[in-house]
């Protein structure tokens, strides 16, 4: 046998492969990829990419998010939008002192079966997460805020 030349019973492997390279590169390019860049920063929040991505459409051409979504007392709703569709909200808010995450997510999204993390102050499902955050200080004591993130 020659260096370089294949067999007779090698050759159809090879070709095998090749073609199912073809084939699948071929299938690849009609699946539409994600053009537009993952942003650093969501809804006034810097995030990291790698972490924002995974919560994005792995496809689009263009993601819109509002440079400004909260008013001066840091409530508000954040919608981010990948080619005109609502992908990712965020809502910030104020709330009664005293209320839990788990009670929050599921006025949300009334899903009873949540787990929690953070001592309470985090619930989470599939799809949607609720954080508290405690304000006190001199002449806040009697609210919280609420950031509820949906993956829509």
């Amino acid at each position: 046998m020659q260096t370089g030349h294949l067999t007779g019973a090698s050759r159809p492997i090879v070709l095998l492969g090749i073609l199912a390279g073809l084939v699948l590169s071929g299938c690849s390019a009609d699946e539409p990829g994600r053009e537009f860049a993952v942003p650093k920063v969501v809804c006034e929040v810097p995030v990291p990419a790698d972490a924002l991505s995974a919560l994005l459409p792995a496809s689009g051409r263009r993601i819109a998010v509002p440079e400004y979504a909260f008013n001066m007392a840091g409530e508000g709703l954040c919608k981010v939008s990948v080619d005109d569709q609502a992908v990712l909200m965020v809502d910030r808010e104020r709330i009664d002192a005293g209320h839990s995450a788990y009670v929050v997510l599921r006025g949300r999204t009334n899903e009873w079966t949540q787990k929690s993390a953070e001592g309470g102050s985090m619930a989470y499902i599939d799809r949607a997460a609720v954080s508290l955050v405690k304000c006190r200080g001199t002449g806040v004591n009697t609210e919280d805020v609420s950031i509820f993130i949906q993956v829509l």
